[in-house]
């Protein structure tokens, strides 16, 4: 009896340290899974040629989580849980990029938004299917990123890819301003030549021809042998996919070249810092496509001319200035991903995209869902607008006017083009 009892006693010691054990890692699993802060981690190109745009989306970024942080941070299940972010600089390179992101995913980052660039961004979600995490990219990504099998579990877009731009701009012009004859301006990647199939799309099924082409590498300080073309071929429209300071440089050498007497002069993807650089003069002559303008006043939908006077009156009181579409789209990209952790109670990959997936999301341009394909799809993707005379400004950072909009499935490519 004695050794049995010691035999019992041996037994039971096992398993009560092996209880204790157990007690630990559950426990250390619950702390783990009630973390008492969010980290997220946000890239863009801070320095380079996307410096200043990056700047705005960094802003709409902090703003969004300043925003949770006044309400005590996300509402979780375990109780508030405020939101921390790093913040890192890509450069417009893409090994940087990639290192620097990285480094945010080893600091323990819970999520993830920004990049300027498409390559950066392509690049992201590549990383994202070896460590996956919530990533809702800021800017426009590459139209590959959203075929069937590509996007990774957590890699969604608030803006769509560069196809739709291009299709859009020619629907814009052919639909909107009657020009069918259209001179054509590209970049010499990825950006330019998605673009371009997206016109060619819009060509296709609204009637209209390419009457002359040109085709510049990002950065180009010098368009004039374009310009000469086209002056000579006198165009319905001058078209051009160029952005940031490339922009500027452009128009601002058409408009000194005449060309907007022989020619609609249209930009097929804009922000105020575009206009800003750009002479008055010039200006007023210049069509283009925009992700969001914060001056809706007197907009056919009240309800969206009342959000984006709230969302200026926010950004203003922050940072003393109208929001810049990078800056909405950064504002969007971090409102709903954390919206969405919110929603799933976790901070899991898959619980977060699950609700991306399903849930549709009250946006500062309305309700707005994602597709299948990660694509945030809503009735307000993108507008016309055309640049305003100093008379028409109501303020020294009101640049456009909003002419007209697209939103709606048939403003991106088919998902059966994509392999859905």
């Amino acid at each position: 009896m004695r050794k049995g009892f010691k035999w019992y006693i041996a037994v039971l010691a096992v398993l009560m340290v092996f209880g204790n054990v157990i007690a630990v890692s559950a426990n250390g699993e619950q702390e783990a899974a009630n973390p008492e802060e969010y980290q997220l981690g946000f890239m863009s190109s801070l320095s380079g040629i996307f410096a200043a745009v990056a700047e705005t989306q960094k802003m709409g970024m902090i703003l969004a989580v300043e925003q949770f942080n006044e309400k005590g941070g996300l509402d979780m299940p375990w109780g508030k849980v405020p939101i921390t972010y790093e913040v890192k600089d890509a450069e417009a390179k893409l090994d940087v990029g990639v290192r620097r992101f990285r480094e945010l995913q080893e600091g323990g980052i819970d999520g993830f938004t920004g990049t300027a660039w498409n390559p950066i961004s392509a690049a992201i979600n590549e990383e994202m299917k070896m460590n996956p995490l919530p990533y809702l990219a800021a800017n426009v990504p590459a139209l590959d990123s959203f075929r069937k099998g590509n996007p990774a579990l957590g890699t969604y877009s608030v803006a769509f890819t560069p196809w739709s731009i291009g299709y859009l701009s020619g629907g814009a012009a052919i639909e909107k301003l009657g020009a069918k004859k259209i001179f054509w301006v590209s970049r010499a990647d990825s950006w330019g030549a998605t673009q371009f199939e997206g016109l060619e799309a819009a060509i296709a099924e609204l009637g209209g021809e390419v009457v002359g082409f040109a085709e510049y590498p990002k950065g180009t300080v010098d368009f004039t042998a374009a310009i000469n073309k086209a002056l000579e071929v006198k165009p319905d429209v001058f078209m051009a996919c160029q952005f940031g300071g490339d922009a500027i440089a452009l128009f601002k050498q058409a408009y000194d070249m005449g060309l907007h007497k022989e020619s609609l002069l249209f930009n097929t993807w804009t922000t105020n810092l575009v206009a800003k650089g750009i002479p008055a003069d010039a200006l007023k002559n210049l069509y283009a496509l925009d992700f969001y303008y914060w001056n809706m006043e007197g907009f056919e939908d009240a309800s969206l001319a009342s959000k984006a006077e709230e969302f200026t009156a926010a950004h203003r009181a922050r940072w003393n200035e109208a929001p810049d579409a990078y800056g909405a789209i950064g504002y969007m990209a971090t409102r709903v991903l954390l919206e969405a952790v919110e929603e799933a109670g976790s901070f899991e990959t898959g619980a977060v995209a699950a609700v991306l997936d399903t849930k549709t999301f009250d946006t500062i341009k309305g309700p707005m869902a994602f597709r299948e394909d990660h694509e945030l799809l809503g009735d307000y993707l993108a507008f016309i607008v055309k640049g305003k005379t100093p008379e028409e400004m109501s303020s020294e950072d009101d640049f456009w006017s909003v002419e007209g909009y697209f939103g709606g499935d048939s403003a991106m490519p088919s998902l059966e083009s994509l392999g859905y």
